[in-house]
């Protein structure tokens, strides 16, 4: 088994963000929420509803590129100029897995002068070189997963699948793989929409009912 995904639900998401929010609340005021795209984006618009904040930015970092590939050091996208001096400000990402892309988002934004800065996550890895000031669950190096969150579905079952399906499936097969390949666990009427999807968009090719990779798509 290469490595282990989880499918993230709905309902974790709302749970790890009311968990951050009832930390904030008791500790901390913020002016205004940071999103990192693109992860941190959701969570930050969740958070901005529950805390009551309506001036939310966003600045881009990238770090994971294919998934459970590292790209290499984190760097920031056209940051642009904030106009937050003065500010306490609210730094959200979904997780911190390495910690690199928050450490270098939070290192910028002190830069812009702030009156205070705080961080956080939904999940936080306890291997991560960065430890958010508030986070909803805390995952330790044993019990770590590739988490798939409902907004990256599609990019991430796309990349799996380019390396374990080698030959025409049925979508119960295609299950199976999953399953057997990353202990990913995706109800059956989740995933045939995601690869219908695939097939529209020409990332997979259905006949007779069942998927295969497009010739140039298939990996070695």
């Amino acid at each position: 088994m290469e490595f282990r995904a989880k499918a993230v639900s709905w309902d974790d998401i709302e749970r790890w963000c009311d968990e951050v929010r009832k930390q904030i609340v008791n500790t901390f005021s913020p002016d205004l929420i940071i999103g990192l795209s693109r992860g941190g984006l959701v969570p930050a618009r969740i958070l901005s509803d529950s805390l009551w904040i309506k001036d939310l930015l966003s600045i881009k970092t990238e770090h994971w590129g294919i998934t459970a590939t590292q790209d290499g050091k984190a760097v920031l996208r056209d940051p642009g100029v904030l106009n937050i001096k003065g500010k306490r400000v609210l730094i959200v990402d979904d997780i911190t897995d390495t910690g690199q892309s928050m450490k270098l988002a939070h290192e910028f934004v002190m830069k812009q002068n702030p009156a205070e800065v705080k961080t956080a996550t939904m999940l936080h890895i306890t291997r991560s070189s960065f430890v958010p000031d508030f986070y909803g669950e805390e995952i330790t190096e044993k019990n770590w997963a590739w988490f798939i969150f409902p907004w990256n579905v599609h990019e991430d079952v796309d990349n799996l699948l380019s390396r374990v399906l080698r030959k025409e499936s049925s979508l119960e097969q295609v299950t199976e793989l999953l399953q057997d390949n990353f202990e990913l666990v995706i109800p059956q009427k989740h995933l045939k929409k995601v690869l219908d999807d695939f097939v529209t968009a020409g990332k997979l090719v259905l006949k007779s009912g069942k998927f295969r990779l497009p010739e140039k798509a298939v990996v070695q």
